[in-house]
Protein backbone atom coordinates (compact mmCIF):
# COMPACT_ATOMS: atom_id res chain seq x y z
CA UNK A 1 0.00 0.00 0.00
CA UNK A 2 2.75 2.59 1.10
CA UNK A 3 4.43 1.61 -2.33
CA UNK A 4 1.38 2.71 -4.13
CA UNK A 5 0.78 5.79 -2.22
CA UNK A 6 4.06 6.71 -3.19
CA UNK A 7 3.82 5.80 -6.60
CA UNK A 8 0.75 9.21 -6.64
CA UNK A 9 0.97 12.43 -7.56
CA UNK A 10 1.07 14.61 -4.80
CA UNK A 11 -2.24 16.21 -3.95
CA UNK A 12 -5.15 15.62 -2.10
CA UNK A 13 -5.24 12.12 -2.66
CA UNK A 14 -2.66 11.09 -1.89
CA UNK A 15 -2.32 13.12 1.54
CA UNK A 16 -5.44 10.86 2.18
CA UNK A 17 -4.18 7.82 1.31
CA UNK A 18 -1.26 8.55 4.16
CA UNK A 19 -3.04 9.75 6.52
CA UNK A 20 -5.55 6.36 6.25
CA UNK A 21 -2.16 4.36 6.40
CA UNK A 22 -1.12 6.13 9.41
CA UNK A 23 -4.29 5.67 10.97
CA UNK A 24 -3.86 1.61 9.84
CA UNK A 25 -0.67 1.30 11.28
CA UNK A 26 -1.51 3.08 14.78
CA UNK A 27 -4.56 0.99 15.15
CA UNK A 28 -2.22 -2.28 14.24
CA UNK A 29 0.10 -1.32 17.15
CA UNK A 30 -2.61 -0.64 19.79
CA UNK A 31 -4.58 -4.34 18.93
CA UNK A 32 -1.43 -6.50 18.47
CA UNK A 33 -1.19 -8.29 22.11
CA UNK A 34 2.41 -8.92 21.61
CA UNK A 35 3.15 -4.73 22.30
CA UNK A 36 2.54 -5.91 26.24
CA UNK A 37 4.40 -7.86 28.40
CA UNK A 38 2.51 -11.23 28.80
CA UNK A 39 1.00 -11.85 32.30
CA UNK A 40 -0.83 -14.21 34.31
CA UNK A 41 -4.40 -13.48 35.15
CA UNK A 42 -5.49 -12.26 38.25
CA UNK A 43 -7.16 -15.33 40.23
CA UNK A 44 -10.10 -14.35 42.70
CA UNK A 45 -10.31 -15.90 46.12
CA UNK A 46 -12.10 -19.17 45.48
CA UNK A 47 -15.38 -18.72 47.91
CA UNK A 48 -17.92 -21.41 48.77
CA UNK A 49 -20.28 -20.11 46.87
CA UNK A 50 -18.72 -20.58 44.02
CA UNK A 51 -19.01 -24.74 44.32
CA UNK A 52 -22.84 -24.07 44.61
CA UNK A 53 -23.40 -24.66 41.17
CA UNK A 54 -21.71 -28.04 40.75
CA UNK A 55 -22.37 -29.77 44.16
CA UNK A 56 -26.59 -29.98 43.54
CA UNK A 57 -27.68 -30.88 47.00
CA UNK A 58 -24.50 -30.92 48.62
CA UNK A 59 -23.55 -27.77 50.58
CA UNK A 60 -20.95 -26.21 50.28
CA UNK A 61 -19.93 -25.66 54.11
CA UNK A 62 -20.06 -29.32 55.21
CA UNK A 63 -22.05 -32.15 55.50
Amino acid sequence: MRTRVDAMPTGQARSEAEAWINWAAARVELLDPLNTPARLPDIPEPRADDLKPFLGHWSPYGP
